[in-house]
Formats: C-alpha cells, sequence, structure tokens
C-alpha cells in the first residue's frame, strides 16, 4: 500500500469514528441518561452532571481524533517521522491521560455519593486502564517518531 492509500483508509476510520462519537454523545446519550433518570427517580439528579460528564468526554475524544487526523494528513504526503507527528502523538497521549483522570474523578464522584455500583466501577477501571495504556503507547509513539525524524535529517547531511 502507499502512503495515500494509508492515509485514505486511516482518515477514512477516524471519519467512522467521529460519526459513531457524534450519535453516541449528542443522541444515545441523552436518550439513556433521561431512561436513567425516569427509571430511578432516587438518582434523577444526576441527570445534568452524568450529561456533562459524558460531553467532557466526548470532548477529549474528539480534540484525540483531530490529533490523529493532523497524523493522517501527514502520512499522506510522505512525511510520517515528522515533528508535527511526534508533536500530535504527544498531544494525544496527554489527551489520554487526561480521560484517564476525568474517569477516575467519576470513579471518586460516584463513591463519595454512594452510587458506585459494581457495574459502573467495573467499566469505570477498564476505561482507566485503556486511557492510560493509550497514554503510554501514544507517549512511545512520540518518542520513536522523533528518534526517527532526528536520524532522517541526520541522513540527508550525510553525502
Amino acid at each position: 500500500m502507499r502512503q495515500k492509500e494509508i492515509a485514505g483508509w486511516l482518515k477514512g476510520i477516524t471519519m467512522v469514528l467521529a460519526v459513531m462519537g457524534l450519535v453516541f454523545f449528542l443522541v444515545l446519550l441523552p436518550v439513556l441518561a433521561a431512561q436513567f433518570r425516569d427509571e430511578l427517580p432516587e438518582v434523577s439528579w444526576l441527570y445534568w452532571p452524568g450529561l456533562l460528564y459524558g460531553w467532557g468526554i466526548g470532548v477529549v475524544c474528539f480534540l484525540i481524533l483531530y490529533q490523529f487526523w493532523k497524523v493522517c494528513v501527514e502520512i499522506g504526503r510522505d512525511n510520517s517521522f515528522s515533528m508535527e507527528n511526534a508533536a500530535s502523538f504527544k498531544h494525544i497521549s496527554r489527551f489520554a491521560l487526561l480521560l484517564a483522570l476525568i474517569w477516575f474523578a467519576g470513579i471518586v464522584f460516584l463513591a463519595c455519593s454512594r452510587m458506585l455500583w459494581p457495574g459502573i466501577l467495573i467499566f469505570l477501571l477498564v476505561a482507566v486502564l485503556l486511557s492510560a495504556i493509550v497514554s503510554i503507547l501514544a507517549a512511545a509513539l512520540s518518542h520513536l517518531i522523533l528518534k526517527a525524524y532526528e536520524l532522517k535529517k541526520e541522513n540527508e547531511l550525510t553525502i
């Protein structure tokens, strides 16, 4: 596969994820939150905080997708090992770490509210773990891309 073809596939996957995210965060999340509010009136006070929490997670996810889109553009330009990609992966790493902290804050909030049910705890712990893994992998990729960029620049100066 050529660079432009790979970039096209990655951009396509990114767009599908963005559409899925929009449907989830703007359609499904409010519907599910309303159902939860109606079926469990004792926790109806969590409706707006829960929606804002979910939308906050959505914003961070879209920031990650935007940074990944920038990587796809650079790949399409046959510029995979660049400072831009290293910076984008560094941003992805930081956003994923922020996401892990947001998930963990949800655990703390629900525990303090005595609303941390086992299923929710398991989901949130998995989300914290996956976000931390993405953060570590993105940081490693950022470092490797930066090293490859430096080697590429060094080789361009060699006759």
